[in-house]
Formats: C-alpha cells, structure tokens, sequence
C-alpha cells in the first residue's frame, strides 16, 4: 500500500515538474519575444538630405527619401512597372488621349489621419507650375499638363494649369497631347499630392524637418531635424497598403567614407554597404557582393556665363579640349570597378530603345564626344589663342565624399598632364553647399550627374532647354529647344519622328556645342546582408523600400 501510494506520490510530482518546466518555458519564450528588439533594416546614404518636399526637391537623395514616404497616382512595381497606387481603377480617358479622369482610392489618408483628396493634387501640381515656387522640376510638365508652358514662362496663372477636383476623389488631368509615358511620369515626386491646409500651416517650415512633414505613403519620416546625418522611415499605419508593408522601421546613416561604411557593415550596424575601386576588388568574390547597371549619367557641366556675363568657357575649343582630354575607360577601370563604363554621351545605354528598330539609343546615336588627346590638344591651343591666354586655372566643385574626392583628384591629374598651362583648383563642398552652387551657378566646372527618373531619352534633355531649372550651364539653342519641346508634346503622337529628334537633339548638345564633359554610366556595387529582402532598386527612377524585410 506504502509502494502504491509512493508511486502515485511520484507520478504526481512527476506531473507538476513538467506543468512547471512547460510554464516556465513559455513564461521564458514569451519574456525573450517581449525583449527580442523589433526588426530594424539599417542602411546608408552617402549624402544629407537637403528637403524632403516633393515640390522643391532637386537631387537624388530628396527624391529618394520622398519615394518611401510620399505616394502619388501610381507607383513602380518590383519589376519598374507602373502599378496603381493612390488612383482606384485606371483613369477613364477622353478627348483623343489628352484628357484622364482618374478616381483616388477611398482608403488613401495622410498621416494625420485627413483623407488625400483630388484638390490635394491639384493644389500640388499647381505649386509646382508657379514661377514664384521656382521648383526645380516644374519643367517635368512643360508641354505635358495644359498651359504649363505658358504658366512657366509667367504668362498665364496657375490657376489655369489643366488639373482639377471634380469632387473630393475625382480628379481631372488635360494634356497639351497625347503622352506615352503619362503613367511613368506619374510615379515621380513631382505629381505627388500635397496638403493644402498642412503645408500652409507650416509655411516655409514645411518639409524641413520631420516635425514639420506629413505624408501619404509607405513609411513616415522621423528624427530628422533637417541637418542631422541620421533619420528613420517608421511604417504609416494610416497607409492604404499598409498590410504589406512588413518593416517597422529602417534606419539611414549618412557615411560619406567607404572605410568607415564598411567598419559599420562588418559590426553589424548597416545591412548594406555601398563599394567603390580597390574596396570592389576586395570584396568582389564574397558571397554578399553584387554588381548591377544603373541609368546614372556621370558628367562635368562647364558654366558658360549667367546674367549676359561670360566665362572662359563660353569658348567652344576650350570646352571640347575639356571634354576629350579625360582617359574614361582607366578612370572606371581602375578608380571605380563598380560596373559603371565609359559614357560620351549624355543618355545611357541598355534603357531605351528605337520604338521601331529596337536598337539601343545609346548605340544608334554613337560615341559623341570620346578621349581623343591629339585632337583635344589641338582645340585647346586653339581656344587658348582665340582668348589671348597662355594659361588657365578653373575650379572644380565638387562633393565631399571620399569617392567625389577620389575623382576630382583623377580628373585633376588628366586635365593638367594633357592640357599644358591648365591648372585645377579642387573645391569640395558638403553636399547641400554643392547643390546651392549648381543650382546658383556658382561653379565654374561641377562634377554631378543625372539618374532618369522614367525611362525615356527626355529624362535626361529636358535639363537643358534654354532657362530650365536644371541647366545652371549658360547654353541656349532655339534649335535644341524645338526638338525636345516637340518631344514633349506635338511630337507625341508620331513615334519615330519623335525618337529622331531626341537623338538629333542629343547630338547639338554634346558632339556640336559640348556643353558636358560626359564621363561614364554609373554602375552600383554593394555588399548586402542575405537576410535583407526585397531591396527594390531600378535602372532609372528611386530606390523603394515599400517591401523591404529582414528575415
């Protein structure tokens, strides 16, 4: 009876040990998921952010900031295909293609919690277009949205820009004409809605700094005051998508030195790190490296002359002297070995293509403007006699990262060992100081670039039609300004004229006026953690965290 009642004794106790070790068990897991750190994706930039409004923003970092936390009509896919986003349904078109009514989804809200509506668009879109905004990209809707030329130029009030809210989600577009890349350009931060009541609350503190900032898309903006070199994107709950959203937050450092970029890759503290030249060379067979082609043109602009006063460089021998004096293939080579190659001209290869021929536009229109020393020497004695100068100095302005530094220093040595009596004056700038010197002209010649923000040649010609934001170099031609105008808009309808006056417009620009140094196509290498998924980046157009997710 003792044995049985023993046994019995030790069955139950037996029973009340693994009662116990199992709530123990679960008590544990459930503390470690409660003290487990949420998921943070870290990555870098290598730039400050200079404004986060999709108004005025005017450089890759803005545009790429404004991607993650604005939305507009559409927005690319994984694929770079424009998918409907804030737009309901695909618009109802009219008017021979030149006019769109497009529904806004009944679920699209700000961060505030206030509905986007169409008069957020069309308030939006007519800022952009106001001479006294002075918005870089305004010119995206010359010749595109209705009367947006003559509003430009100041000849017409905003108010008559061809958009408007029919009622609170429906929203009307006219075109000057037909336009076969509408969709593309409507998943750019220029069409992208802003908030009436909001913006004019904050007035010029608006977008600069997240206190100051609502937004419609993926993410927020958060802990950024305006100058610091760190912020976070904080997933919107308010966002009409939000379910496939899966981060809750990624974390930007700006690192401006690739040694000190890796240092925080190999800690742990970025899941993707950025290379460049021996670091590429370094890191190249590491199961974590990648290398992928971009639309990136990597050029130098030269300052003709602003305000009817002229530079040195308004003579055409000393640009083409410039221009053909510089070894790309060993500056890509040897300095960058990132995938980025030699570029003579201003639009990219393997993006575009003849809408006939399917040839390459890059390929159709040829080698523009090439190392040619012999011939660059040639042009540069010439340019030099016409000025009645044996020698010159010119300033570089460029950015302040260790690879703007490590460029503007090749680009120095070939000018000077190729061109006798020239002399380089490097001028690093911090970034935003660089952009206010492009934007102001305060440059003589300024290492940049352009990366497309659609696929499609005028991407990249729009920039220089005479007086456009982007131009900033002096140079003016009626003739260049028919061609990519008409491209624009009266061109629009025939396909193969239009793509002809594309590349005969490239051509007055770089092999007949020399108005860039190109130099090379901007390739990307980078080191990227295995658990980091869905890392959206494109050819042409901004990176987009919407799925990114760590494992």
């Amino acid at each position: 009876m003792f044995k049985r009642k023993g046994f019995y004794i030790s069955i139950l106790a037996i029973m009340m040990l693994v009662v116990l070790a199992a709530c123990q068990s679960k008590n544990t897991t459930q503390s470690n998921k409660a003290n487990k750190p949420a998921q943070v994706v870290n990555i870098m930039e290598t730039s400050a952010l200079p404004s986060a409004s999709p108004t005025l923003a005017d450089n890759s970092v803005s545009f790429r900031v404004i991607n993650q936390i604005f939305e507009g009509l559409y927005r690319l896919d994984k694929k770079g295909k424009p998918q409907l986003a804030l737009a309901a349904a695909e618009p109802k078109i009219e008017n021979n293609g030149k006019t769109y009514i497009f529904k806004i989804r009944k679920d699209a809200n700000w961060s505030n919690g206030d509905p986007v509506t169409a008069a957020d668009f069309e308030y939006a879109w007519k800022t952009v277009v106001d001479p006294k905004t002075a918005a870089a990209y305004g010119p995206q809707m010359e010749e595109i949205v209705k009367n947006a030329t003559p509003i430009l130029a100041g000849k017409k009030d905003p108010d008559t820009l061809g958009v408007k809210a029919l009622d609170e989600k429906t929203l009307r577009v006219d075109l000057e004409n037909p336009v076969p890349i509408f969709k593309e350009l409507l998943t750019t931060g220029t069409f992208f809605p802003q908030n009436k009541a909001y913006v004019k609350k904050q007035g010029d503190r608006y977008a600069t700094a997240s206190r100051y900032l609502i937004s419609n898309g993926p993410y927020k903006l958060d802990n950024w005051n305006g100058t610091n070199l760190t912020w976070d994107y904080v997933k919107n709950d308010t966002y009409w998508d939000a379910k496939n959203v899966k981060t809750k937050k990624i974390h930007v450092t700006v690192v401006k030195d690739t040694n000190a970029a890796l240092n925080l890759y190999t800690t742990g503290k970025l899941d993707r790190v950025t290379l460049d030249g021996d670091f590429v060379k370094q890191y190249e067979k590491n199961k974590a490296f990648h290398r992928i082609a971009t639309g990136r043109s990597i050029y130098m602009k030269m300052n003709q002359g602003k305000d009817g006063k002229k530079t040195v460089l308004a003579n055409k021998d000393i640009r083409i002297a410039l221009a053909t004096a510089i070894d790309k293939e060993t500056m890509v080579d040897k300095l960058l070995a990132d995938g980025s190659k030699p570029l003579d001209g201003n639009v990219p290869a393997g993006i575009m293509f003849d809408p006939k021929t399917k040839e390459d536009f890059r390929k159709e229109n040829g080698d523009l403007l090439g190392y040619q020393l012999d011939s660059a020497k040639k042009h540069w004695q010439k340019g030099l006699k016409e000025l009645g100068k044996k020698e010159l100095t010119l300033a570089l302005t460029t950015g302040d990262t260790s690879l703007d530094k490590k460029q503007s220093e090749y680009i120095q040595s070939q000018l000077e060992n190729n061109l006798p009596g020239l002399k380089i004056k490097i001028r690093n700038l911090p970034t935003q100081a660089s952009f206010k010197a492009d934007v102001t002209q305060d440059f003589e010649l300024l290492l940049g670039g352009w990366g497309g923000d659609y696929q499609d040649p005028l991407t990249y010609l729009n920039l220089f039609i005479t007086n456009s934001p982007g131009n900033h170099t002096g140079f003016e031609n009626e003739k260049y300004d028919k061609l990519v105008l008409g491209a624009k808009g009266k061109l629009s309808n025939d396909v193969e004229k239009r793509w002809t006056a594309l590349l005969q417009a490239e051509r007055i620009l770089i092999k007949d006026n020399a108005v860039l140094i190109p130099l090379y196509q901007g390739g990307r290498a980078y080191l990227q953690k295995d658990n980091l998924q869905d890392y959206v980046t494109y050819p042409i157009g901004a990176e987009n965290y919407k799925w990114i997710v760590k494992k």
